[in-house]
């Protein structure tokens, strides 16, 4: 373990440097493994692109026991395609390379001073050459043109290495690497304050990526007979138990090797036959002279394994050959060049620059295999004899008895060349464009777009099939609309290493220029070259849901979802599909029930609208967390607002955190294109608050200011003022509008008020396209005599001048209807004060097989009896059972119970209640404002009524009591012009009743004007 740990004996300067270097390898690795693996997807992101669509439903659906009413509207469902982004290149990320590279550069010339003369020579023209082509002249810092900037930092360098190597040699390795660390930093502060370019690190990145490429080459080069040394250190290393563990390990170098128990030749042969059949293979490969799909190594795995084994392996070289001292310099150097090559491969994954990775891994593998070749050469005629004797050769590997090292190093150079010649000098060709494609990564983040196509078009001159060209051009005429281009280009980009993100942007060309068959094709032809895409499969099912291709549809969107990576998406596509295709639902009943639970808002508004459209859960949905948390400048996205708008049309509850987020998101400039659609969703809101004269206060004004929608909301409008029982004004709303069905809920309207002469036209107009309606119509107005129960339940209800309905009341075999059509009989008898009718029509109810609704009615029914016998026993135990939809009709007739029981502090506290549910109902508003008046709160029930009267102005009762709190708070104008709408609204009888108590009253207020005025 000693050996394995060797930095544990040097001292703590020494140990503590070196294990930073090495750290900073690791990291590199690490780097390395992550980009490498991730491929392309590390610099081309999938993007989401999202689209709406509605699809018809019921804004609001209510019954009455007798009938249903619907107002008609429109769900969005979100359809979501991937879009492939254009390659991302980060500044931060070159700027973050080249830091890595500045500590190479650190540690290398820190190491390069405890060299010997020449050596040291050597290595420092090779740095201070490199530098020459850094092209610091790009970075444009003022007064320092031309190769001034170069000149200065290699005297600043290059000084500050002499003296340490002519004349502070004794320095240890600490000092140096934050001598050089200081300078380095200082360097780059200065050049980072004093340069104009933008974009500096990159520009100097991109310009001197030659450099960095001829280094890491000549470092891969040098390793590259590191695995064949690591398999002779296995196959040599004894593993006789009883040696001392020094021994075995290597310390000891000199230490006379004795036979012991090792793998030996053969097992050295056959692992090492197999490692170069696995180079030959890929060489096969990459040269096209085969085409078999063989399972080799990745020369990039290859060149991990080398780099880490090379630490070790550069140590008993460096030992061996007694040439420096590896903990002095040495073991700085090998983490120099590691780091500055890891890198360099590193960000050539990072910024999918295929051209360098290509060359690299040519590079590796020619390396690899002509070094691999000499070097088992090597060790046949210098230590087989030994091997075969089972001796450690290991430990005098890097000292021949017969030829040098360094003659078979110039053999395997010259035979990489061979094999690098073998592909006509395309890794050379690969370098220049990998450097062109650098140099146009640049100056697209600059904003130099004619200077990036140029430099691209140069390396497309060196590799004309390079996917980061052809895709880079192709995202930048995507950019500027030209799309026959980036068609162009995005083919070209399929040619050689294809992606899915090359078929995606074809796509896309082709659909934005309306070729939609071309863009299925090219989607279809990306499966056929990825079949296990989700992303391909997503948006070829997103282009079958536009037509009518459903099948095919269904089973890419339903295959996407198993596939893609981002499985939200194409789930969310199959829930909007469903949404879509009411046969596809109609055929299979259990797709609607096939929602999860899933945070993504597209697929929680899908979900929504396909419950919409369903309508088959009744349950409260739940509310998206994101209402709560999303901040107040911030606009909604498609998924977003699709998400709130049709949760606000399938909650039925009150919600404070939907209305709030509504109001402030209309206030928002950036959501302005969904306006109309948040306005609509915040009166469905608000109704479901109890505020109903907000919601029909915001649905007028979309009908004023929407002529083309505006029947849609005045529709709206008014089956939510039916259901509140305000007749007049739903009858007026449903009168702005020409369609049959508002005609039909019009006279309807009329109906339930009361006013059948004045509703016959309508039911008439309604009819002719009707035959139900017509059937109903033809009953009402005693054309004929009721046959069905629906049509003897409407007589029932809607002829309380025939008293002798009761007979078709007790011919009714539906439960439901017959408990509906009794309930509007008994309230007709409590009307007419006769409470004992109205019990006996209770009491003979059915009672088996009523659905809860009609119960509901039953027991509103019954409380109301109640307070007529001021019974508060009788109505407290009806008042449990009562539906949401009658909640507040049953608390006020309550109220009323305890009211004529005199105890006015629950009455108040009930009509309270019945006033937050129904704050437009006539009777309820009355009868608070009567209390608050009692209490000599005047100016509070004067503004109740008020904020109700706009509603009801075909109530007596209510006007009655306006004029009465007009004249109390001193508004006789008011009065007067409440007292004419009052005569058009009561009997002539009831009318000159109030007019007497009226005119008394104004004598009244007259003489105390009169004597105040004295």
């Amino acid at each position: 373990m000693s050996s394995l740990f060797f930095w544990k004996t040097w001292d703590r300067s020494h140990r503590l440097g070196y294990l930073i270097g090495l750290f900073f390898v690791v990291i590199s690795l690490v780097l390395l493994a992550i980009a490498w693996l991730n491929g392309i997807n590390t610099a081309v992101r999938w993007d989401v692109l999202s689209e709406l669509t509605d699809v018809p439903v019921a804004v609001h659906t209510f019954t009455d026991g007798l009938l249903s009413y619907t107002a008609a509207g429109k769900a969005y469902t979100v359809s979501e395609q991937f879009l492939a982004s254009a390659i991302q290149v980060h500044p931060a990320l070159a700027t973050a390379c080249l830091t890595g590279v500045a500590s190479a550069f650190v540690l290398v010339m820190s190491a390069l001073t405890r060299f010997g003369r020449l050596r040291y020579l050597i290595g420092m023209g090779i740095l201070i050459l490199g530098m020459a082509f850094f092209r610091w002249e790009m970075l444009e810092v003022p007064g320092l043109e031309g190769n001034t900037l170069f000149l200065i930092l290699t005297v600043l360098f290059g000084g500050l290495s002499y003296y340490f190597h002519a004349f502070r040699s004794d320095l240890l390795i600490h000092v140096r690497l934050l001598a050089f660390g200081l300078l380095t930093g200082a360097t780059a502060l200065a050049i980072s304050l004093s340069s104009p370019v933008a974009l500096p690190a990159m520009a100097l990145l991109s310009y001197g990526m030659p450099v960095l490429l001829a280094m890491s080459v000549g470092f891969i080069f040098f390793i590259s007979a590191e695995i064949i040394a690591g398999l002779v250190w296995l196959t040599s290393t004894s593993r006789d138990q009883n040696r001392p563990s020094a021994e075995i390990a290597g310390l000891v170098v000199d230490q006379p090797t004795v036979p012991g128990t090792t793998l030996g030749t053969r097992n050295f042969l056959v692992i090492t036959g197999l490692y170069l059949i696995n180079l030959v293979l890929i060489w096969l490969k990459n040269t096209k002279l085969v085409e078999w799909d063989v399972l080799a190594i990745s020369p990039f795995l290859l060149y991990m394994i080398s780099a880490v084994v090379g630490i070790w392996g550069f140590r008993r070289l460096t030992e061996q050959q007694d040439v420096v001292s590896f903990r002095d310099g040495a073991a700085f150097l090998y983490a120099g060049l590691a780091l500055l090559t890891t890198l360099t491969i590193s960000y050539a994954f990072a910024t999918a620059n295929d051209p360098i990775t290509e060359m690299f891994e040519d590079v590796i593998v020619y390396t690899h295999l002509g070094m691999g070749l000499v070097f088992v050469v090597y060790v046949y005629i210098n230590f087989w004899p030994i091997f075969k004797q089972h001796r450690a050769v290991y430990r005098i590997l890097y000292k021949p008895k017969r030829l040098e090292l360094s003659l078979f190093r110039v053999v395997g150079f010259v035979l990489t060349i061979i094999l690098l010649s073998t592909g006509g000098l395309i890794t050379l060709r690969q370098a220049i464009a990998g450097y062109y494609n650098g140099l146009g990564d640049y100056y697209v983040l600059s904003g130099q777009r004619p200077s990036a196509e140029a430099f691209y078009r140069l390396a497309l001159e060196q590799e004309f099939q390079n996917h980061k060209s052809n895709y880079s051009l192709a995202s930048l005429a995507m950019q500027q609309d030209d799309q026959a281009t980036a068609s162009f280009y995005y083919q070209r980009a399929t040619l050689k290493q294809p992606h899915p993100q090359d078929y995606v942007g074809l796509s896309q060309a082709y659909l934005q220029t309306s070729l939609f068959f071309e863009a299925v094709k090219a989607l279809q032809q990306g499966i056929r070259t990825f079949p296990d895409n989700g992303e391909l499969k997503n948006n070829l099912g997103f282009l079958y849901a536009r037509t009518s291709v459903a099948d095919s549809a269904y089973f890419y969107l339903k295959a996407a979802s198993e596939q893609a990576k981002n499985a939200d998406v194409p789930e969310s596509n199959l829930l909007g599909f469903y949404a879509r295709h009411p046969l596809v639902l109609s055929a299979d009943s259990t797709l609607a029930q096939s929602v999860k639970p899933s945070n993504y808002e597209s697929y929680q508004a899908n979900a929504l609208a396909l419950r919409l459209v369903a309508q088959t859960d009744t349950t409260q949905p739940t509310r998206p967390d994101w209402l709560a948390e999303a901040s107040a400048g911030q606009g909604l996205s498609i998924g977003r607002f699709a998400n709130v708008y049709n949760y606000a049309l399938a909650s039925h509850q009150p919600d404070t955190v939907l209305t709030n987020r509504l109001r402030v998101q209309l206030t928002s400039p950036l959501n302005q294109d969904f306006t109309d659609e948040l306005l609509l969703a915040q009166a469905v809101a608000e109704y479901n608050a109890f505020h109903p004269a907000d919601a029909f206060a915001i649905l007028t004004q979309l009908a004023e200011n929407d002529p083309i929608n505006g029947p849609s909301y005045r529709q709206t409008a008014g089956v939510l003022m039916l259901e509140q029982g305000l007749y007049q004004s739903a009858a007026d709303q449903f009168g702005g509008n020409k369609d049959t069905t508002s005609i039909y809920y019009r006279a309807i309207a009329l109906t339930k008020k009361g006013d059948l002469p004045v509703a016959q036209s309508l039911w008439e107009t309604a009819a002719a396209t009707d035959s139900a309606v017509a059937a109903l119509k033809q009953v009402l107005y005693d054309e004929r005599k009721p046959i069905t129960d629906i049509e003897k339940a409407m007589y029932v209800a809607y002829r309380p001048d025939n008293a002798g309905r009761g007979a078709y009341w007790q011919t009714i075999t539906d439960p439901d209807l017959k408990t509906v059509a009794g309930v509007y009989l008994a309230n007709d008898y409590l009307a007419q004060l006769q409470w004992r009718n109205a019990q006996l029509m209770l009491s003979g109810m059915p009672t088996k097989g009523v659905s809860p609704l009609a119960v509901s009615l039953r027991n509103v029914a019954a409380i109301r009896l109640s307070a007529f016998r001021r019974s508060v026993g009788s109505a407290e135990t009806m008042a449990d059972s009562i539906l949401p939809q009658q909640r507040a009709e049953a608390d006020y007739w309550l109220g009323e119970t305890y009211q004529r029981t005199r105890q006015p502090q629950k009455a108040a506290y009930w009509f309270s209640r019945a006033l937050y549910r129904a704050p437009l109902n006539a009777h309820v508003v009355s009868a608070v404002a009567d209390q608050l008046q009692a209490r000599q709160q005047t100016q509070a029930a004067y503004d109740l009524v008020l904020s109700a009267l706009p509603y009801n102005g075909d109530q007596p009762d209510l006007l009655r009591r306006y004029i009465t709190l007009c004249l109390a708070i001193g508004l006789p104008d008011y009065a007067d012009e409440a007292l004419a709408k009052l005569q058009a609204a009561s009997s002539p009888a009831d009318y000159q009743v109030f007019l007497v108590d009226y005119q008394k009253k104004m004598a009244l207020n007259e003489n105390r004007r009169r004597k105040f005025a004295e």
